[in-house]
């Protein structure tokens, strides 16, 4: 004899599973959503920050700008700029070219005799 309205627990078993791997699924996808929110904040933050450096860089070389225009709006600050950037001098004045030689020795090849070049070109061979 079967009874009727009495169901065996294997089958409602299925239908478990079914809803446990539905809201699995839905947590996995709300966790990778939360997890891409959190990483545009993240880059947003990095953005603003720099930025704000570069904003905070822009105001100092605006301060600094506008105090070199002061500065070139006086006689003397603007015969400062034209000596400096142009190499000039005021009539009278004369200029002074320092060249700067890696080499100390004032000595020419000129001034060497000719025995010291053949022994300075052996010595510099077997060196």
């Amino acid at each position: 004899m079967s009874m009727r309205g009495i169901k065996k627990k294997e089958e409602g078993n299925w239908k478990k599973w079914v809803s446990f791997l539905f809201f699995l699924f839905l947590l996995v996808v709300l966790v990778n959503s939360v997890r891409g929110v959190y990483q545009k904040k993240k880059s947003a933050e990095e953005i603003l920050v720099r930025m704000e450096k570069e904003t905070s860089d822009l105001k100092n070389r605006d301060q600094y700008l506008k105090a070199s225009i002061e500065r070139m709006a006086t006689k003397e600050g603007l015969e400062f700029e034209m000596r400096k950037k142009l190499n000039v001098a005021q009539a009278g004045e004369g200029v002074a070219i320092i060249v700067e030689n890696g080499d100390s020795s004032t000595t020419t090849d000129t001034q060497i005799s000719a025995w010291q070049k053949f022994k300075n070109f052996w010595i510099g061979i077997f060196r």
